[in-house]
């Protein structure tokens, strides 16, 4: 029998054990019907892991369709230690791939203070890629990522903008049409097991990712270069502080270049000042001084308040109007109307203004476009300073028509002058020509828009004989070529003081704004020098010599949107032909030298290195056939031991050879448009991922490769005339 002591523990085992059997179930009924759901769902976030493929951004071209912004593809190389069976194998067939000492990827996986994920390797090209998936190898995986390439550097950096380390535009084009340009990725999932190995039958994707939207800017690179080019040039021999350019046409709007110097490198962006990252064509507003008698002039015309008929007294120079003094860099006593824009004259100017009421000249400034945003489809775009009529001073009326009292950015001042080149009519300025999507489908396209019209157009006529005047006998000789008709207008002013009122004494901007040719224009531009301090300071001396300059140089290059689209030819005595010198900055020696033997020119190097990095005469000057370049070489340190190979892009539509170059990792430069006929080094040449590869195009109508333009038999020089002050 059991004793009462025995029989109490029995009763106490059965109730603990009916107690566990209780809280047992109860624990598997929660699990099991109360929390079942959300058991799951923990189950399969942890049975199921997602990863990105990202999508491609789309390629930025100029208006010829040369590629100025592409994607490259790459991988990023990791290992799930848990996984990799033997870190020996690994570190040796990776170490092979990647030219690593051996053990290094075996420390990597081994110190890994994560026991499922260790990068290996960042940004590996297709080629090493290719290698790592072929090798097999257990546990490492890969995951594609763009990386972002801009093949002319510095080229038009401030309008194609940049973009950051997470793909998102930081920077002009790149920035303001970033969500077209970013296409829609997506997403693979991934099945595990509970040791963290894969199922790759289990796997599968949400969908392909979408490439973005390709864009076509307005701007032709060549031009862009020549601009720059000269703006560099300009800013070195004046010691200025800086140099802003802008050519756009003037019947569409369409910018055919801007640049500002210095500038940056958008593909090493973090290594430049943020300042140098702002396109002060649009964001930075000056007192644009002689520039703004255009408004004035035409004002007084348009009223009717004067006539090419009356004189002006200009009182030797020296008058006191409204209330301040205002004097010429001459005395020209009693001068004809359009002398007042000829020579310049501010006292002429101001005793114009004086037959407008202030309401009128406001009005006029207005519908000229000063004081508000242009429209352009760039970011960061100024509006510039115009104080409402109610404030004006009683010395405005003899300040504003000079061209102060008002700040109007560059590219305000350029569509200001494109109404007189354009009969009258005020254009908005246009960035960007279409959005094509990747499939070859136009998304949108944008057509040139009138705001209003301006001024008469009888007006325009003889505005435009008296800017004529101002480059063939007035303050911007040094304007006047030989090769084409210049119309344009000069302006010097003071810089005002930062954080302080007043002017510095020695402190200036300098100006020229022009269009050609003047009787039917096509293209209208504007140089700014900023604060030349060396060879004058006058607009007509320092920055009327750049416009034409550009002007000339983008002529014998034959570039389609300027005049020679319409194949300019000049007189000639033996009839030879001049070609015009390409862009070679970043090339090899041996790359520079057989384009230059294309084009039936030579070089001539000085130095030692790989890398070009100065030449002379810069892009686009004409030369004779024979004559030689001055190529200046330095050794550039290779940033990568990475070794592609070049694949075949000859006979392919310049579009279909850019995204081809891209998957390889192939850096590259363009030369012409349409189809490539010509690839430099040739197919199947192995080089280091920074090395680039030249790619000669021609068009489809076989159209001329060089761009060579007729010149006179003499070799074309292109000499300042003669000087002239404001």
């Amino acid at each position: 029998m059991l004793s009462g002591k025995n029989i109490n523990r029995l009763v106490a085992i059965v109730i603990v054990w009916a107690v566990v059997v209780f809280v047992v179930q109860s624990r598997l009924l929660g699990l099991q019907i109360v929390s079942s759901g959300e058991l799951k769902k923990k189950a399969c976030q942890q049975q199921r892991k997602p990863q990105d493929i990202p999508a491609r951004r789309g390629t930025i071209y100029d208006r010829n369709g040369i590629a100025l912004a592409v994607d490259n593809l790459f991988y990023d190389v990791y290992g799930d230690p848990s996984q990799i069976e033997d870190p020996i194998l690994v570190d040796s067939v990776l170490c092979q791939i990647f030219h690593k000492k051996r053990g290094y990827y075996f420390k990597r996986i081994e110190d890994s203070p994560s026991r499922f994920f260790v990068y290996l390797e960042w940004k590996v090209d297709v080629s090493q890629a290719t290698k790592v998936r072929e090798s097999k190898l257990h546990g490492i995986g890969m995951t594609p990522i763009y990386n972002r390439f801009y093949p002319y550097g510095k080229i038009a950096s401030t309008v194609i903008g940049c973009v950051g380390h997470d793909g998102v535009g930081l920077d002009g084009i790149e920035y303001l049409y970033n969500d077209e340009l970013s296409g829609i990725p997506t997403q693979k999932i991934v099945f595990t097991d509970a040791f963290g190995r894969t199922y790759p039958l289990l796997c599968y994707s949400t969908g392909e990712p979408v490439p973005g939207n390709d864009l076509y800017l307005t701007i032709d690179i060549r031009l862009q270069q020549i601009l720059q080019s000269e703006l560099e040039r300009a800013v070195a021999k004046h010691l200025a502080d800086g140099a802003y350019g802008v050519f756009m046409n003037p019947k569409t709007g369409e910018i055919l270049a801007m640049a500002s110097v210095p500038n940056y490198d958008p593909n090493e962006y973090s290594e430049f000042p943020l300042k140098l990252r702002r396109n002060r064509i649009i964001t930075d507003p000056y007192e644009p001084g002689s520039i703004f008698k255009l408004v004035t002039m035409a004002a007084a015309l348009s009223e009717q308040v004067v006539s090419t008929s009356d004189t002006i007294d200009t009182d030797h120079g020296r008058a006191k109007i409204c209330g301040r003094i205002v004097s010429d860099v001459h005395s020209l006593g009693k001068i004809p109307l359009a002398d007042v824009i000829v020579h310049s004259s501010n006292v002429g100017i101001v005793k114009v203004a004086q037959f407008l009421t202030k309401k009128k000249l406001y009005e006029y400034i207005c519908r000229f476009g000063f004081g508000t945003i242009t429209g352009i489809d760039l970011p960061g775009e100024n509006g510039g300073l115009l104080s409402n009529i109610n404030k004006w001073s009683g010395t405005t009326m003899a300040t504003i028509p000079m061209g102060y009292e008002i700040a109007a950015t560059p590219l305000q001042i350029i569509c200001a002058y494109s109404t007189i080149a354009n009969s009258g009519r005020l254009m908005r300025p246009l960035a960007v020509k279409k959005c094509v999507r990747y499939d070859g489908t136009v998304k949108w396209s944008r057509k040139p828009m009138v705001v209003r019209q301006v001024i008469p157009r009888e007006v325009v006529d003889t505005l435009t004989q008296m800017f004529r005047d101002v480059v063939v006998k007035g303050t911007a000789t040094k304007a006047n070529s030989n090769f084409i008709a210049i119309a344009g207008k000069t302006g010097t002013s003071h810089k005002q003081k930062k954080g302080e009122k007043g002017y510095y004494a020695r402190e200036y901007y300098s100006s020229f704004v022009g269009y050609a040719p003047y009787d039917n224009p096509e293209v209208v531009g504007l140089i700014m020098v900023d604060n030349p301090q060396k060879g004058g300071h006058y607009g007509g001396v320092v920055a009327a010599p750049v416009f034409r300059a550009v002007l000339e140089k983008a002529i014998s290059s034959g570039i389609s949107s300027l005049p020679s689209s319409k194949q300019i030819e000049f007189s000639s005595k033996n009839g030879r032909s001049t070609v015009s010198v390409p862009y070679l900055i970043r090339t090899t020696p041996e790359q520079a030298e057989e384009i230059l033997r294309l084009r039936g020119l030579s070089a001539k190097f000085y130095g030692v290195g790989n890398t070009v990095v100065e030449q002379s005469p810069s892009p686009g000057r004409a030369l004779k056939p024979g004559s030689k370049v001055i190529l200046h070489l330095r050794q550039m340190p290779l940033k990568s031991s990475r070794v592609v190979s070049v694949p075949d892009v000859r006979g392919m539509p310049v579009r279909n050879a850019v995204n081809e170059l891209a998957k390889s990792d192939v850096k590259f430069r363009i030369d012409g448009s349409g189809i490539v006929v010509e690839q430099y080094p040739e197919p199947d040449t192995k080089i280091d991922t920074n090395g680039i590869c030249v790619l000669i195009c021609r068009s489809k109508d076989g159209g001329d490769l060089l761009g060579s333009s007729r010149v006179g038999g003499e070799e074309t020089s292109f000499v300042d005339s003669s000087s002239a002050l404001e």
